[in-house]
């Protein structure tokens, strides 16, 4: 795989005259060491060293005599050796340059200045490749009887191809071979090379217009000027007229131009249409026979293909893994059109797969505009295809490239991460646990520049090995090797420059036991082949070396654990075993030895040792029955060898010979297995294998699993599928998987099963073409070379220009629906649930079933034709077993054409069946789904009535997006539109509810789920699907915030603009109705936070609303209650506030509690006692610490809205302590003055006296409190400094509501609210004499009772509101006064219990209040009249079961730790 990386380099080629044109570049050619570069234009030639990009020489045609009769330049060809060159011309002349290279002396050489701050320091600026200098001289000139076309250089002649159909051989000192001339007229040509009857060309105007050298393939490829390909073989191999034989290249009449690639043995042909089409030899007769046919595709702009015009060019890469093709104009009567395309390069893999193309990613505004001097004119392959050269009629540049660093060394196959290398440095991607931490991972690489001192003199780099856990890199280059830790990017290299020098690496390079690196490679002495290895820990010399001889040069290696497997010229490969010393010494250091194990020799089915790609060891007969299969060497029984694109097995029989090689995938350019890396132990192989052994025993395994809680899908048993299964990537024809077929988790002994193939080939096609195969997470890795344009100044126009480059990026795709698909298609359905089961835990496990049933749906219900054994209800019941089934289904519909949902719920069901399903187990967003398809094929009162059920139980749930979707789609729809939503009846007729694949097309379905399932195996699938009981009732309202998503949005939302009114239709009508029935529910159920988040998301007009509860209750004149306007139960509604904000009770202060200890200091008491109440001990202290059964009361609060239970009950305690009560006077400042109570009389004293009680009780209401509301502080000292609040969002979120509230005069609320918060400030900036007067004298006498209603229940519950309750009370009692208000008291409605007491407290009047106070006053003290004993006042225990008690509590700041720790405050 070949993409281009960085910007390309633009190169200026000078004139050679004054009056000489622009360059028009003609053809660009690199010599056989591709380290020369050649460039015709149509006056010169130019000879550029490849690194770093200089020009050596050139020579121009500067006589106007001389042009006038010999023509311009077109193409150049060089001599094997790069001694010569031939030009042709457009005119009958051939023009032959003599190259002169001085190589012991070199050009561009830099002088280091006498100043010293002005001297070469660093060693990147010293240049030490070879830079020879060159000089070119014009030595001969050939005349010919008319125009040469094409030229094929060899190494004593070159072959001439002109355009009156003769072609001759001519030698490089110009003379022309006469005797083995021949014209393409008289040559035979047939369609194979033995029983097919030859003809020749009817026409003797035809002529070769291309031809290139296929020395492997038996002759020459070319194109006639007809348009017709073929391929010239011939038995003498000096090509004499007669013995040549043409073989067509079949439906072949438009080709323009031809190349071919040696390795995979290709012959590549360029088309007028646009086409490259590509052809191999029949070993059979002869015949060639069509690969591939690839057209450039351009995903963004699939139009602009159409305006394709001819190849132009196409130049395959060296080493055969790629080619690469540019196009010219289109054109219509030999004109260029007005639309034509924009230059165009295209690359693509050995069989065609595309791999970059320069019009992706450009948006055709700013295509440049079609001009002629802008098209590509030439183009040619660097050294290792690194670089590209292109060039134009303006204009010469150079395009870097990388490339995958497994092309031609097989070790790099199998790596977990892409590696990619350039001609200087290697790049690594970020480990697949690491780049979550990456904002974008898929553009995060690991460069490593390759150190200065070895690429200087060894560029370009061919070879690039890393080791399994990436801590170490070896690369090569011409000669040598260097490592590197990765670590800290320390490199090693040769101290000794005449060792590297020396070795020569042919075969690869790899890093084994993670501490030797192997080089095979070739003594440049010598000449003799060996296997080396060279330990880490030491410095890089030949002192430290393991050297093994080899017989032969090798080309190639493999290893697989301690195997290593070496492919050599004479085709033949040797397995050793390798095997680790350590010397002993003071400086010791790893040796290796290596013994041969096995020779296999392959030399009948290898053309040529170059038609090698790739080698491998792995095992792949594991399922013998009970027996090992026979092996090569310990857990090695295959060797995979892939020879010109066929993946060939090497295995043993039971004799121990070479079985018959059997090919098992044509068109190979990749493989990857996870078991050539390394072998697995026989422990993991048990549970992979069902236990099979070498006595033969089965062991069972648990059957496979479609529950919604899977496992690791490598920890599962059916996983083995695909961890051994072997990955092919065929080019253009896609990927292949040669899976086993492992018997599983089925008893083969109680099983009655037919034959199967232990392995089965499944192909299918990808969008990307893949470097890193991960059968653990069934993805495929690929990388783009994506376009990017940055903007620069330039210099010389002094202004913003913009500069292409290409940037790498990483993409991925899931595979494993296709898999699915193709095992279905097979009738393969046990394997496909045991696949299936051990992907479970993927994380696209459910996209890869969507892709699999909108695949299949889409293929077969756009079929042209009836499929007698369609796909789509055995998909569908394969689906059907797992719980992802509805949300399959729905996302599919939703995703696919409106006509292709009658075929989709023929086969799954009726979607008003399915969405009732989804309703009864709470997937509302498949819900919702099904909605919007029941809108297309079902009335509209089905449709109307399936939205509103949606809609209400969606604001159960909270689920608040699905609800503003839903409202948002009713109202998008058009009241005039409403009646146009009934289906016609055939489709309502057709979605008919059916049992699961019940129809007769989907019998077949069935029978395939019961009887391929056999016996033992189906009985044992787990059916979850209906995982959650479908018959359940309705859950009780939640009363927390839900999800943080929610949360967020509400403080998101609550500032936002309230939407428009939806559009007015029925279904409009009627979700507006919902949402208001929604609200009032809320709001009379105090539901606040609910409230907000109700608001916010479904962006409901809530001021109106509360403005209409104003309204009501300012004119409601009954004291009734009918519609909930008011609040009834205040307590409640608290807790409720409480619970809903996470926000915790108020503890008492600390200052308080010190001065009560300072009171009572006498008495023995718990010090956490006195945080509560005061004490008083008349008693001695043995009576007061003593055992005994005490009556508890403690009251539940349900956190779901329910109100406080009181529960009793007896426990004993042996520390109980018993405790009068402390009456509490006012508040003067930062102290307090307690009395303990002696006498219960109604006596009057002074309410200064320290040993008296005050007549009246402590209620806010009677108590003078008005003084308190000047003195907010005193607050802070009964209630806590540091009391224990709610978090930061919560307090967000309460202000926000008391600003909702606020608008609409909610005096009620903005009570609770400002109450909750402990906010006196924004009580006295929100309740004001204006508020006051709207609010109306009604609301305000509610809110007076309110606060005499909370101190009850404070004083019983929770102690620290009591203080709260006084300020704010009092701040009430003053702006009422201001504002003229009554002092009325407001008596709300009660059951008849409450109505009894009301009529007795009517008669009572002022006593009614009295009675309060007497309550308030008991709470307070203790009764010793009778000798009782006071349950002690416990305000959190009765709160909330969960809550510790205020006697446990020493200090507020005590408060707020235990709150968070223990749960002292209800939360």
């Amino acid at each position: 795989m070949f993409i281009p990386n960085d910007r390309a380099s633009v190169l200026q080629l000078p004139k050679h005259g004054k009056d000489s044109i622009e360059a028009d570049i003609r053809s660009i050619v690199v010599n056989r060491d591709r380290r020369l570069i050649a460039v015709a234009t149509n006056d010169a030639i130019y000879i550029w060293l490849a690194n770093p990009q200089l020009l050596l020489c050139s020579i121009g045609v500067i006589d106007q005599t001389f042009r006038e009769t010999s023509g311009e330049l077109k193409d150049v060809y060089w001599k094997p050796d790069s001694s010569s060159i031939a030009v042709t011309t457009n005119q009958n002349k051939i023009l032959i340059y003599k190259l002169e290279l001085q190589e012991d002396e070199q050009c561009y050489n830099f002088t280091d200045s006498a100043d010293p701050y002005f001297q070469r320091n660093s060693p990147e600026l010293f240049i030490k490749g070879n830079r020879p200098i060159a000089h070119l001289h014009p030595t001969i000139i050939i005349n010919l009887a008319d125009v040469p076309t094409c030229c094929v250089p060899s190494r004593d002649e070159f072959l001439v191809c002109i355009r009156n159909g003769f072609t001759h051989h001519v030698t490089w000192n110009g003379e022309i071979l006469s005797s083995l001339s021949f014209r393409a007229s008289a040559i035979p040509f047939s369609v194979d090379q033995l029983q097919s009857k030859s003809e020749n060309v009817t026409s003797k105007s035809t002529f070769i217009i291309d031809a290139v050298y296929a020395p492997l393939l038996g002759g020459f490829a070319i194109v006639l000027s007809d348009g017709k390909g073929a391929l010239l073989t011939s038995n003498d191999p000096n090509f004499s007229p007669n013995a040549i034989l043409g073989v067509w290249a079949p439906n072949l009449k438009d080709a323009t131009c031809c190349d071919v690639n040696h390795k995979f043995l290709l012959v590549l042909f360029g088309c007028k249409n646009g086409d490259v089409c590509a052809y191999n030899i029949d070993e059979l007769n002869g015949s060639l026979i069509q690969s591939f046919r690839v057209a450039p595709k351009v995903t963004n702009g699939p139009d602009l293909t159409n305006r394709l015009g001819p190849v132009h060019k196409i130049t395959a890469l060296m080493n055969g893994f790629g080619f690469a093709a540019i196009w010219a104009p289109k054109t219509e009567d030999e004109k260029p059109i007005r639309d034509a395309l924009p230059r165009l390069v295209t690359v693509f893999t050995s069989f065609g797969a595309q791999s970059f193309c320069n019009l992706e990613g450009v948006i055709e505004e700013n295509l440049a505009e079609n001009d002629e001097n802008n098209m590509y004119t030439a183009i040619e392959w660097g050294p290792e295809g690194f670089q590209l050269w292109l060039g134009t009629k303006n204009e010469l540049m150079m395009q870097p490239f990388v490339r995958s660093a497994s092309c031609a060394n097989p070790i790099m196959e199998h790596c977990d991460r892409a590696v990619l290398m350039s001609d200087s440095q290697v790049l690594i991607s970020a480990s697949r646990e690491r780049e979550a931490e990456a904002c974008a991972p898929h553009s995060v690489w690991n460069h490593v520049d390759v150190t200065h001192e070895y690429l200087s003199s060894n560029w370009p780099l061919r070879y690039a090995s890393t080791d399994r856990h990436y801590k170490h890199l070896v690369v090569a280059g011409d000669q040598g090797f260097a490592y590197c830790f990765l670590s800290n990017r320390r490199w090693k290299i040769f101290g000794n420059e005449t060792q590297e020098k020396n070795l020569l690496v042919t075969g690869g390079v790899f890093i084994w036991n993670d501490d030797v690196v192997g080089v095979v490679g070739v003594s440049a002495d010598t000449d003799k082949s060996h296997l080396s290895f060279y330990p880490i820990s030491q410095r890089l010399d030949n002192r430290f070396a393991s050297v093994i001889d080899l017989e032969h040069k090798s080309v190639m290696s493999a290893l697989r654990d301690d195997v290593c497997a070496v492919f050599d010229i004479s085709a033949q490969i040797t397995l050793y075993k390798l095997t680790a010393h350590l010397e002993t010494g003071r400086d010791g250091f790893t040796k290796v030895s290596a013994d041969i194990v096995t020779v296999i020799r392959i030399n009948e089915i290898v053309p040529h040792p170059t038609c090698i790609v790739s080698l491998q060891m792995t095992q792949l007969n594991l399922d013998q029955r009970g027996k090992l299969a026979p092996a090569f060497y310990s857990s090695i029984d295959t060797v995979l060898v892939n020879i010109s694109g066929r993946l060939i097995t090497l295995s043993l029989n039971e004799e121990g010979k070479l079985h018959q090689p059997m090919v098992i995938a044509s068109y190979v350019e990749k493989m990857w297995h996870d078991r050539c890396i390394v072998a697995q132990s026989a422990q993991s192989l048990e549970p992979v294998w069902n236990g099979h052994r070498r006595n033969g025993s089965n062991v069972s395994i648990h059957s496979v699993s479609t529950t919604s809680e899977p496992s690791s899908p490598m920890n599962q048993s059916c996983s083995s599928h695909l961890s051994n299964a072997l990955w092919i990537a065929c080019g253009e024809k896609g990927i292949k998987v040669w899976m086993p077929l492992v018997p599983g988790k089925r008893n083969l002994a109680t099983q009655e099963m037919t034959f199967i193939a232990k392995r089965i080939m499944l192909p299918f096609e990808l969008d990307i073409y893949p470097v890193v195969i991960s059968a653990k997470d069934c993805l495929a890795m690929g990388v783009e070379s994506q376009l990017q344009h940055v903007a620069r100044a330039s210099r010389s126009q002094g202004k913003m220009e913009c500069v292409t480059m290409y940037g790498l990026h990483r993409n991925s795709e899931v595979f494993v629906h296709h898999l699915l698909r193709q095992l279905l298609k097979r009738n393969l359905g046990v394997f496909a649930l045991e696949l299936a089961g051990a992907c479970r835990s993927l994380p696209h496990f459910t996209h890869a079933l969507e892709l699999l049933l909108h695949g299949v749906l889409e293929e077969e219900a756009t079929s042209s034709e009836p499929i007698p054994d369609p796909l789509l209800p055995r998909c569908v019941a394969f689906i059907h077993e797992f719980p992802e089934f509805l949300k399959t289904v729905a996302h599919c519909a939703r995703k696919t054409e409106l006509a292709l949902w009658r075929t989709l719920f023929d086969v799954t069901g009726s979607p008003n069946a399915l969405f009732e399903e989804c309703l009864q187990i709470k997937q509302l967003e498949n819900a919702a789904s099904f909605v919007i398809v029941l809108q297309n094929l079902e009335t509209t009162e089905v449709s109307m009535d399936q939205a509103a059920r949606l809609v209400k139980e969606a604001l159960k749930e909270k689920k608040w997006t699905i609800a503003k979707e839903m409202v948002r789609f009713a109202g998008s729809i058009g009241a005039e539109d409403i009646d146009a939503l009934t289906p016609p009846p055939s489709a309502k007729t057709s979605l008919s509810r059916r049992p699961t694949v019940s129809s007769p097309t989907t019998d077949s379905s069935t029978e395939f789920f019961i009887n391929r399932f056999q016996a033992g195996a189906a009985a044992r699938l787990n059916k979850v699907r209906h995982s959650q009981s479908t018959d359940q009732k309705d859950p009780p309202r939640k009363d927390s915030f839900g999800s943080s998503k929610e949360k967020t949005a509400l403080s998101r939302g609550l500032s936002g603009e309230l939407s428009p009114q939806l559009t007015v239709n029925r279904l409009a009508a009627r979700m507006t109705t919902i949402l208001e029935e929604h609200a009032w529910h809320l709001l009379n159920n105090y539901w606040i936070a609910d409230l907000g988040f109700f608001w916010s998301e479904i962006q409901f007009d809530l001021p109106e609303l509360l403005e209409t509860r104003r309204k009501q209750i300012s004119l409601q004149s009954k004291s009734t209650n009918d519609k909930c306007y008011l609040i009834e139960d205040f307590p409640l509604a608290l807790t409720r506030l409480h619970a809903q904000f996470s926000w915790p009770y108020p503890v008492i202060g600390s200052q308080f509690v010190h001065q009560i200890e300072k009171k009572l200091g006498n008495i023995r008491v718990s010090q956490s006692t006195a945080s509560l109440n005061g004490l008083i001990g008349n008693e001695p202290a043995e009576a007061v610490v003593k055992s005994k059964v005490r009556r508890t009361e403690k009251t539940v609060v349900d956190l779901n809205g329910a109100r406080p239970i009181r529960e009793t009950d007896n426990e004993t305690s042996e520390e109980d302590v018993e405790i009068q009560e402390a009456v509490m006077e006012r508040v003067r400042g930062s102290t307090v003055e307690l009395a303990p109570v002696l006498d219960r009389s109604p006596s009057t004293s002074s309410s200064m006296n320290p040993l008296a009680a005050p007549h009246g009780p402590p209620t806010p209401s009677s108590c003078d409190s008005r003084s308190l509301a000047g003195d907010w502080q005193n607050t802070d000292f009964l209630v806590g400094e540091k009391s224990s609040r709610g978090n930061v969002q919560s307090s967000r979120q309460i202000e926000l509501m008391l600003y909702l509230f606020s608008q609409t005069a909610a005096l009620d609320w903005i009570f609770l609210l400002c109450l909750l918060s402990r906010d006196e400030r924004k009580l006295r900036q929100e309740v004001t004499m204006a508020v006051v007067k709207r609010a109306g004298e009604k609301t305000v006498a509610r809110i007076r009772f309110a606060c005499t209603e909370l101190g009850r229940w404070a004083v019983e519950k929770c102690c620290g509101y009591v203080a709260l309750l006084q300020a704010f009370d009092a701040h009430l009692a003053i702006v009422a006064e201001q504002a003229g208000i009554a002092d009325v008291k407001y008596v709300p409605d009660r059951d008849k219990h409450n109505i009894s007491l009301k009529a007795k407290a009517e008669e009572r009047g002022r006593k009614q209040t009295d009675s309060v106070g007497v309550k308030l006053n008991n709470s307070f003290t203790k009764s010793t009249m009778n000798g009782g004993r006071r349950e002690r006042s416990r305000s959190a225990d009765r709160a909330h079961k969960s809550v510790r008690r205020y006697d446990d509590v020493v200090c507020a700041e005590d408060a707020l730790e235990k709150a968070n720790e223990e749960g002292c405050s209800i939360m």
